[in-house]
């Protein structure tokens, strides 16, 4: 959608800031939810890892002890790629942080000369493209 087009669909400095805040909701909940997939992977590995050392003890067949340590050489893997993403997530937060400052800084005067203004705002119908 080019920039013309969706700026006649009637965007507003307050639908330009809540748009900006909601990108940084977003990308602090991505970021946790990234999170905790990386500890659960953590935790299979933790549980596969243990699995397979005491299945040795009991001296369980070398294929099975093996395929659990395979399980938990992987799943740290997993987990391992993950925190890549993790990081990546910061840096989209930090980015949406900077894009809701930057909009602030940008469209919130206008917000604050709206509010403060002694003349009455016109009725949106009146200003409507027609």
């Amino acid at each position: 959608m080019g920039v013309t087009k969706f700026v006649g669909v009637g965007v507003t400095h307050v639908a330009v800031l809540a748009r900006a805040a909601a990108y940084g909701i977003r990308a602090r909940r991505t970021r946790a939810a990234v999170e905790r997939l990386q500890s659960r992977f953590q935790d299979r590995a933790e549980s596969a890892r243990y699995l397979s050392e005491a299945m040795t003890v009991l001296n369980v067949d070398e294929p099975t002890t093996t395929a659990y340590m395979e399980i938990a050489t992987l799943s740290n893997a997993m987990a391992g790629n993950v925190g890549t993403i993790v990081a990546a997530a910061d840096s989209l937060a930090t980015a949406a942080q900077g894009l809701e400052a930057e909009a602030q800084g940008q469209h919130g005067r206008m917000a604050d000369a709206n509010r403060t203004s002694p003349v009455q705002m016109a009725d949106r119908a009146f200003i409507q493209r027609r």
